[in-house]
Parts: structure tokens; sequence; C-alpha cells
């Protein structure tokens, strides 16, 4: 794509461009709107002058993302209409035929690659045998055995170049095609063999490094366990997960982890739903709630109708969503296209110049095959891209698209969320407030003895802050859980409560006196529970979730790897948010915004010439995340909507992982640059060889193998890259 257009975001169906002639461009706006809109496929288009956006929504079934950024592209350079196309049957970004090899993944591109690799591979290890084994001599003209294989292994580059040459392009595959011919008329079939092996072996590695990433990303995102229990006639009968149907009804235990998502139509449970939203806390699911496959069962049991199955499910989405923006190809994988077609070009010139000036068919031949296989330009950055986003997976770190990790390395400003970010979700008791005339060592005490037996993340929380204090919880002689309110428990002859307003209110406990306390921890975004003893208040426990360990280390990195600007954005009040941001040494910090103002300060960064990075892990993030130049989600255990809407999630929910991905991308350019040198450097090198009567046929044919070898393992060193452990992380 040209520079008239930048993907900013997208997911399957949506695709939002930069487009900088747009901006207060009222006339072109209401022109893209009008024209494009009239394109089959396109569903919505809308145009902001102001920002300079286009947003367009499309059926996927109909067209596809790079369909409809060419179409934008032409309307936005001239007055034409021109229509989209349907999408290739074959939904694979990995394969462009349309009768590939499908299985229940899908399109799986390795096979055929592998049998036309390998059938090859044969032939030339028979002739190696006969030649140099038995001695016998093979025959290379154009009608030899050898020669008539060697040009119907040629039909496949033909037809792909014959489709090309229709759509008015001159690609590789024609000049690797002729090439193959004349090396064939020249008697030299087994130099074309040898074209035509590096070539199905550069397309065998290309697909088996982009199928290990998928493969990598499957394993980050499997959702759920091979069986579970299915209610029959009232009975729970054992079945595999991908046997259920719609409408199934699952039985959901303590510990399982749910595999369908649907309804709860009977039972009451916690569920951790951190998987999903991001929530710390165990929420309550009982008939009538919703519930999504990948969250866990911590204590119940529930009875779930299932409304979507298998690949329906949310995380499924998800993975489909991912595997699918496999094919958001890098911008720098089009420069390597274009530095092959313009080698394709430069190899006629070159070949024509050496015909002319020695007069020598056999060098000008030479010459030819040097230059007719530009594999390791078109190798240099596809290879790089997929070893670089299969060694990220590895570590957890879903990339959606290589275009996204080459943004990646020119993010200049870190845009922060604080909850869930920079701190954890794990909560801490941050401070113990009596208000009944009982001292706090008294409070705690009477708080941990009702939550000695209980199990959820407030009460762990209570019993380390207890511990911490060396205060020792007494024994009850009743102890009873309410699921998703808190405990009662009866301590030396008391009722004691602990839990949130629900249970106070079950219990008749009067709480208006502390309105204003409660009212002032939640502005501050703390967690707050009441203890009570027999019916009257005695105290507050509030909770807030710890700085990170990593945060002030990868703060510290990132500005010392090249980021210029750091930037705080919460809803968190201006007190706590400055004291997080002095601590940590983010340059900036705005507090108190809603989500829509991340949105908008990310937007003003981005007019003032700032390529922008916001993570965060919420649901008010997610506006942030899509306005980004690079959207990245504090993983898995993100809110959906965050996951979906981020370009780069960190599954395992470490901030050092940051740090890791940036470095990644910028190890990653350089990798192809230096695979740039390699291919080209090699190519000239041939050139100037076989042109001067230094390099035959045959060794030019060996000359492609090397410098392709040479950029597949310069590639592959990503595949084990890794950085220096954060220095003081552990001290913050």
């Amino acid at each position: 794509m040209k520079k008239t257009l930048k993907i900013r975001h997208s997911i399957p169906g949506r695709v939002r461009f930069l487009v900088r002639s747009l901006r207060r461009n009222d006339e072109l706006a209401a022109r893209l709107e009008s024209e494009l809109a009239e394109s089959e496929g396109v569903e919505l288009v809308r145009a902001n002058a102001r920002a300079g956006t286009l947003i367009v929504r499309y059926d996927s079934e109909r067209t596809n993302e790079a369909e409809v950024a060419r179409v934008s592209e032409l309307l936005v350079d001239s007055n034409a209409k021109p229509r989209l196309i349907a999408a290739p049957s074959c939904a694979s970004p990995l394969c462009e035929c349309t009768a590939c090899k499908v299985t229940e993944r899908g399109c799986d591109p390795v096979r055929p690659a592998l049998r036309r690799f390998t059938a090859i591979s044969l032939v030339m290890g028979g002739v190696f045998v006969r030649r140099s084994v038995l001695g016998l001599a093979v025959a290379e003209t154009a009608l030899s055995p050898l020669g008539i294989i060697a040009i119907g292994a040629s039909v496949p580059l033909f037809k792909k170049a014959l489709r090309q040459i229709r759509q008015r392009r001159f690609t590789l595959e024609a000049f690797l095609g002729a090439s193959c011919v004349a090396a064939v008329a020249a008697g030299e079939a087994l130099t074309a063999f040898e074209v035509l092996w590096i070539n199905s072996g550069a397309e065998l590695l290309k697909a088996w490094i982009t199928e290990r990433s998928r493969k990598s990303i499957s394993q980050i995102l499997h959702q759920t366990g091979h069986h579970t229990f299915v209610l029959v006639d009232g009975v729970e009968v054992e079945a595999e997960v991908r046997d259920l149907k719609v409408g199934d009804v699952v039985v959901l235990h303590t510990g399982e982890k749910v595999c369908v998502d649907g309804e709860v139509v009977d039972g009451e449970a916690l569920l951790d739903e951190s998987p999903i939203t991001g929530r710390p806390d165990f929420i309550p699911r009982m008939a009538g709630d919703e519930v999504l496959a990948g969250t866990f069962v911590r204590q119940g049991v529930i009875y779930v109708r299932a409304r979507e199955v298998g690949d329906r499910t949310y995380l499924a989405r998800v993975l489909k969503l991912v595997e699918d923006s496999l094919e958001n190809r890098a911008p720098i994988e089009g420069v390597a296209d274009r530095l092959a077609a313009n080698l394709i070009k430069v190899g006629f010139v070159v070949t024509g110049g050496t015909l002319l000036l020695t007069g020598s068919l056999w060098r000008a031949f030479t010459v030819m095959l040097v230059m007719a296989c530009p594999c390791a330009t078109v190798l240099s950055a596809s290879t790089a891209i997929s070893a670089a986003m299969s060694a990220a997976a590895r570590r957890n770190i879903l990339i959606k698209g290589g275009r996204y990790l080459e943004e990646l390395s020119k993010v200049d400003t870190v845009c922060f969320d604080k909850t869930g970010t920079l701190t954890t979700t794990e909560p801490v008791l941050e401070s113990v407030v009596p208000v009944g005339g009982i001292g706090e060592e008294r409070l705690l005490q009477l708080a941990v003895s009702a939550e000695v037996h209980n199990h959820h993340p407030l009460a762990q929380a209570v019993k380390m802050e207890a511990d911490r204090r060396d205060v020792s919880p007494v024994p009850h002689t009743v102890c009873e859980y309410f699921l998703g309110m808190g405990m009662r428990a009866e301590i030396t002859g008391a009722e004691v409560l602990v839990g949130n307003r629900k249970l106070m209110e079950r219990y008749g406990v009067r709480v208006g006196g502390v309105s204003s306390r409660v009212s002032a921890f939640r502005k501050r975004g703390l967690t707050v529970l009441y203890v009570a003893r027999e019916g009257n208040v005695e105290g507050l426990l509030a909770f807030d979730n710890t700085i990170r360990p990593e945060s002030a280390a990868v703060v510290a990195r990132l500005l010392d790897s090249g980021v210029k600007h750091t930037v705080l954005v919460t809803g968190d009040e201006k007190n706590t948010a400055n004291e997080l941001a002095d601590r940590l040494g983010i340059r900036d910090c705005h507090s108190s915004v809603m989500p829509e103002d991340k949105a908008v300060i990310v937007d003003r960064l981005q007019q003032g010439g700032a390529s922008v990075l916001m993570i965060g892990d919420g649901i008010n993030d997610a506006l942030a995340l899509t306005e980004a130049d690079v959207g990245v989600a504090m993983g898995a255990g993100g809110s959906e909507v965050a996951v979906e809407a981020a370009d780069i999630a960190l599954v395992n929910d470490d901030l050092r992982d940051l740090v890791y991905v940036h470095a990644l991308s910028r190890n990653t350019l350089s990798v192809v640059h230096q695979n740039f040198w390699i291919a080209t450097g090699s190519n000239i090198v041939g050139v100037v060889l076989g042109a001067t009567g230094l390099l035959s046929p045959v060794m030019a044919g060996l000359l492609h193998i090397v410098h392709s070898l040479g950029v597949m393992a310069n590639s592959s060193r990503l595949l084990r890259y890794d950085i220096p452990a954060l220095t003081g992380a552990e001290d913050q």
C-alpha cells in the first residue's frame, strides 16, 4: 500500500485508516462516505475530517481488508469508483489457493508446500545417485525425461504468473518460470531444478514458520479441557467437549473450567472471570446469569445451558481473530516485495547488458539465473517477522500481525493505565479504619477471625495484613459464608459480620454513619468491606492493588531504549495518581479521566507528532487502545473488550513483557535490514562473477541456496531472542 492510507487498527469486518489528506477536507470526507459505501461488501463508512480517519465496516464473507484498503486508496487519490471483489474461498491468509488441503483447523499451507519440495528433492537426489554413485550420464535437454519433468514442475509458476500478468503485474513467478524454461532449452535442466528447489524450499520454510506461530497462539488461547459432564434425564453423563451442542446443559463443579458460553439455569457458584474480564474478585453467578468459556468455577456447582460451543465461544473467536490477523503484513514486508520486483527488472537489464557487452550466451544465462531467483530478498522480511511472532508467542505474547510489530519499533510515547497495569490485580489491605470505639488491632482481629476459613482474595489480604501485624485470630463457634456478600461468624458469643453492603442489609445493620468515608475510599478506586458486631458497624477495611514490583524498572528501561515520553492516564483521583507517577518516574500524569478522555489524550499526543503506545487492561481502556498507534492489553486476563481492541496482548500479565516485545520489534527490523544486505549483496557479487565468466550456471543455482540459507539462518536467531533481566525490579 502507498503512504496515502495507513491502517491504524483492524479486526475482521472493521478497519480504521489514517488519511492525512482527509484532515480538514470535508469535501473528500463526503465523497469517501458516498462513493465507498456503494462498493460491494461495504456496510458502513465513516470519514472524520477533523481527525483524518476513515472507518469502514465490511462483510468479511464477501471481501477482505486488503481489497477495502486498495479501493479506499484509489478513491482518495482519484474520482474512480472501482468495485470490491469477492474474498477468496480459502480463508487462510497463508495460502492463495482455492482448493488447498482443508483440515479441522482450516487451510493447511504446509502440506502442499512439503509435497512439492519433497518431489523436487527426490528428483535431484535421483540425479545425484545416477551421476555420482553409479557414474551414469544424465541427459538435460528439453526432450529428456529430466527436461520434461523440469518444465512440468514449472507449470504452477506459469499459472500464477499468468494470473498476475492479467492483473498487469510482472512478478517473481513469471521470471522464475521463464528462467527454468531457458535453462532447459540451453540443456541445463539440472540448473532449472536447482532454481525450483530453492523456490519450493523457501515457500515451505515460510509456511512452516507461520504455522508454528499459529500453533503457539493456539496453545496460549486453548480454552477448555477435553471432558465435561452433561445433564441427561437428570443424570450427569461424561462427554467430550468437542461433542457438545447448543442447548446442552453442562454441569460444572468446583475447580473446573467453563467450556461453553451460556446461561446458568440452576445452582450458584463463585467464578474466577479474570481470564476474560480482568476482575480480580470471584464473581457470584446464579440462575439467569451469563458465563463465558475460559472462566473457572472456584466454589459451588452450576448448570449451564450452552448458547455457543466449540469455535463459536468467545475465546475461540479471539483465537480466530489472531489467526486471521497474521495477514496484517508489516510495511517492511512490502518493501521486501518491491525490492524483489525491482531486482527482477534490473535482472532483465543486467542480462541484456551482459549479452551485449560480452557476446556470450553462457555468461548472460548465468547472470539471468543469479537475478532470476530473488527468493532471499522476498524471505528477508517475512521470515524475520514470522520468527519474531513465534518467539513472542512462546513467551505468551500475542501479536496480531506483523504490521503491529513494526509499528512498535517506531513508538516514542507510552501511555500507561494504572489499575491492573502498573498495579497488580491482587488486593492488599490498605486501610483499617475503626469507627465503633475499638482500636485497629482489635478490628483486624475480628475480621481475620471471621475470614480464617475463607479463600476469597480479599480474605487472603486480611490474613496477610494480620500476619504482618502479628495479630492472631480468635476461635469461632459458627462460620457461615454468603456467596458474593461475605462472612458471618460467632466469636466469643457475639455475632460478627465481614462483608459488603448487601450482607449488612441482609442482617439489618445500618451503615449510613460511615457512608461519607466509604464514598471517599471508593473515589480513590478502593474496595470497601464493613466489619459489624452485634448489629453495629465497628469499622471499615479498604483494599487497594499493589504496585507491580517491576513497574519502575520497566518505565526506566523504556526510556533508556528510545521512548521519549511516558504518560500516566488513570481515572484515579489526582493525589493518588501524582504520587504513583512520581514514584515510578513517569513524566506526565492525567488523573480522574473518563474512558473517552483517555482516547482524546492519545489523539492529542498523535496530533503533536507522537507515535503512541497505550497499555491497559480494562473496558475503560478500549477506546484509547483502539486510538493508539499500538494498543497493548495486559493479557488474556484483561477485559474481553480490551483484548479485542488491542494489537498486542501480554497473556502472562507481566509488565516486563512490554520491554521484551519493544526490544524484539527493534531487533526484528535490524535483522530484516541485515537480510536485505545479505540477499542484495550476494546477488551483486553473483552478477559480477557471472558477467566475468567466473561463475557457471550450476554455481549460480548454488548461490541461491547459499544466500537463502544465510537469510533463513539470520532470521532464525529471533526464535531464541531474549533480553537482559530488568535490574532493580525486585527493589521497588
